[in-house]
Order: structure tokens, then C-alpha cells, then sequence
């Protein structure tokens, strides 16, 4: 449901040739390439669609390199070669086992020991020591993965402009890339990650405590206010960012109370909601990387009046006209300087609306084995895996 919006434009499609298809749209949409390169826009088997009940996840049947054997969302995930492939040679695994480890420690710690091949994310306070070991190859590359909390402005006290701006002034986002991510991360300049194409510059907000009691004043809060903030995400990292956002609100008279959510709360008490005054959520710490790599995608699921839950993706709940027109009109014109006209507009808009506290753009931090090749992060923060390889412990240098 969350990625129809995807596709939903296409009218028909048709097959010329072998290595050729024709997508006919029911309207302009110039960033109808860029959704192509999206996850979602796989080939999947025309069998699978057909059934009464389709449940590609749990039994999915595509194109792919491998052959999903055994799926458990909490624990397992392993893959076998798919002996029917198209491309000749590949893949060069017989198969991969991937295992969610929440707990930082034991993730490295199973990276080190040699029980896991691949590690992500390596946590950053721990680099360092990775590093230091030398048994493991370090990889850091830049990410379009934008780390932020949404203000949920169904609630009273977010309804108005000054209280959340108040916030963006009372974090300390320096800091945070210190604490939390010991350097690895970029404070965010913009609603997305300049890499972001279409993407601009417009920050960051500056840290100005002092600022943020005034606003807050202004807004009838000169005593602040108590707030829930929920993370999306459970694992250690998490906690510190959630911990630390705490202590810096507490700074200006808000007060705090932090709670993380494992996967199956995520989608129950935030994602799922079906009406906007049925949200239980005040402050929720979460992040979104645009698969397209261009603004649109940036933009529409988190931010559009469309894009509400369970729609979408936003669970701030923050509706602008001007916004959702820019949306609009960007997909309807492919001249590149009318278009990012548009988008920067909207983007200052959205900027200047802050129904996000804007915090830091992530960097990408993997710990592999020296033996493994070919697999890596894109910077989507999904993984690229067709060409990975195993190197035999023979054939590796001391």
C-alpha cells in the first residue's frame, strides 16, 4: 500500500522486444525513471500476483539471484542460489543467512569472532577498536539516510510554529554527532541529504537554547511542557540519540519521557493508525532515505497530506497546500530549472514549517570480513549483494 503510489500513475505497458518495454502514463511525471530504480519496482512472477491471496514477502517468487528458503521476521532470513538465474556465473554464493542483532556489542562481536561475514550497522563508538584489531575490513561511505523526529501536530502543543521551532533551537545537533555517532554523521542542512538530487541547502538550525525559551514563551509555554518521544528503533544506538535529545530538551523546560519500540509496536502503534486523531504518538524519532534518489521521494511519503498512515509515511501528520501543490506541478514539467524553482520553494517552506526536529545525516558504517567481496551499502542504506563473493581461506594473504 505505502509504494502504490509508485506505479499508480501507469496506464498500461507493452512489450516491443525482449530487452524493451513502453510505460504509458495516465498524466506527466518526471520522476517516473527515478521510481524505477526504487526496491519495490522488481519483476515479480505474474503467478504470484494472480492468487487469491498474495504474500510476496513470505513466498516470493521473482528474478532474483537467490531463492528465499526460510523467512522469520524476528529471527532469520536465508536465501540459496537460484540455479535458473539469468546471468551466467552468478551468484557467486550458495547462499546467505541474514540475522536482525539489535544489540550493538553482540553484532560486532559475532563480526569479530567470524559468525557473521557481514556486519551493519557497526556501531561508531566502536570503529576505533574494529579498526585497531585489523581482522575486519571497515567501510564507511556516505548514505542519503536522514535522521529526524516527527513533531505530530494532531496534538495540541505542536500545532503551533513557534513550539517547533523552539525545538529545532534547544538540540544541539554538533553534539549529537559527537555523542552518538563519534563523527560519522552530518548535521542536516535540509529537509533531505544534499546528495539528494533536486535537493538545497538551507540550514543547518542553529543551537540557540536561549531562543528556543523565548519562542517557547511566545507560544504561552514560558514553564515548557511534558512530551512522550518514541524511537522507532530499538537497538543501542537508538537509545543514546533518544537519551540525549532528552537531556537537551530538559535544557529549555521540556520535559521528556523516552520509550523505544520493537517492530511489531512500530507498525501497531504508529505506522497502522487509521485516522490522524487516533494517533497515540507526541515526538517520534525515525528516519527516511529516498530510494529514488531524487526529491519527490524525499518528500511525498513523509511529508504530503496524501502520505498520512496508513497510506504513508507521514506520521507527523503535517499538511500543507502549498507543499502538496509543489508536488504537483515539480512532476509535471521536465525543464530542470522550472522544476527545481519549484522544489526549492517548497523545500524552504517545509524548512521553515519545521514539523520535524531536523538532526544529522547518517554515514554508512559496515565491518566485513577480509575474505568477502562485492558486497557493500548503497546509499540508500540497502545492500547490493549480486556480485559477492567468498574468498577460501587458502588463497588469502597473511
Amino acid at each position: 500500500l505505502k509504494r502504490f503510489f509508485l506505479f499508480e500513475n501507469v496506464a498500461s505497458l507493452k512489450v516491443l522486444d525482449p530487452y524493451t518495454v513502453r510505460f504509458t502514463l495516465k498524466r506527466p511525471n518526471s520522476a517516473f525513471i527515478n521510481r524505477l530504480a526504487h526496491p519495490s519496482a522488481v519483476m515479480i512472477c505474474p503467478k504470484s500476483l494472480s492468487e487469491k491471496e498474495v504474500s510476496i514477502a513470505f513466498h516470493p517468487c521473482g528474478t532474483g539471484p537467490f531463492v528465499m528458503k526460510n523467512y522469520n521476521p524476528s529471527d532469520v532470513l536465508r536465501v540459496e542460489k537460484n540455479p535458473n538465474y539469468w546471468r551466467a556465473g552468478y551468484p557467486k554464493l550458495d547462499a546467505i543467512t541474514w540475522r536482525p542483532v539489535v544489540e550493538n556489542s553482540t553484532r560486532v562481536a559475532m563480526a569479530l569472532t567470524g559468525e557473521a561475514d557481514y556486519a551493519f550497522p557497526l556501531p561508531s563508538e566502536q570503529v576505533k577498536m574494529v579498526k585497531d584489531k585489523g581482522t575486519l575490513r571497515v567501510d564507511v561511505t556516505p548514505s542519503i539516510m536522514l535522521r529526524f523526529v516527527e513533531m505530530n501536530l494532531t496534538k495540541p502543543v505542536f500545532k503551533d510554529v513557534r513550539v517547533r521551532q523552539a525545538l529545532n533551537y534547544a538540540v544541539n545537533k554538533e553534539a549529537l554527532v559527537k555523542v552518538a555517532f563519534a563523527g560519522y554523521a552530518d548535521v542536516a542542512e535540509g529537509i533531505a541529504p544534499l546528495s539528494v538530487d533536486y535537493a538545497v541547502k538551507l540550514g543547518p538550525w542553529p543551537y540557540d537554547p536561549q531562543k528556543a525559551k523565548a519562542l517557547l514563551k511566545e507560544a504561552g509555554y514560558p514553564n515548557g511542557f511534558e512530551v512522550e518521544l518514541w524511537s522507532g528503533y530499538n537497538h543501542t544506538t537508538a537509545s543514546k540519540i533518544i537519551q540525549f535529545l532528552q537531556q537537551q530538551l530538559a535544557q529549555v523546560g521540556v520535559k521528556v519521557r523516552v520509550r523505544t519500540l520493537e517492530a511489531g509496536e512500530r507498525t501497531s502503534f504508529v505506522e497502522s493508525t487509521p485516522q490522524p486523531e487516533q494517533s497515540r504518538h507526541e515526538l517520534y524519532y525515525i528516519g527516511w532515505s529516498s530510494s529514488t534518489g531524487e526529491l519527490d521521494y524525499a518528500v511525498r511519503p513523509v511529508l504530503a497530506t496524501s502520505s498520512f498512515p496508513p497510506r504513508g509515511s507521514n506520521e507527523s501528520y503535517y499538511s500543507n497546500p502549498a507543499v502538496d501543490q509543489a508536488l504537483f506541478y515539480a512532476l509535471g514539467t521536465t525543464d530542470r530549472e522550472k522544476k527545481s524553482a519549484i522544489y526549492a520553494q517548497m523545500q524552504e517552506t517545509i524548512w521553515k514549517d519545521a514539523p520535524w526536529i531536523f538532526l544529522v545525516s547518517e554515514q554508512n558504517i559496515a565491518a566485513s570480513s577480509k575474505a568477502l567481496h562485492g558486497f557493500y551499502i548503497q546509499p540508500d542504506s540497502s545492500f547490493n549483494f549480486e556480485e559477492a563473493s567468498l574468498e577460501p581461506a587458502s588463497l588469502m594473504k597473511p
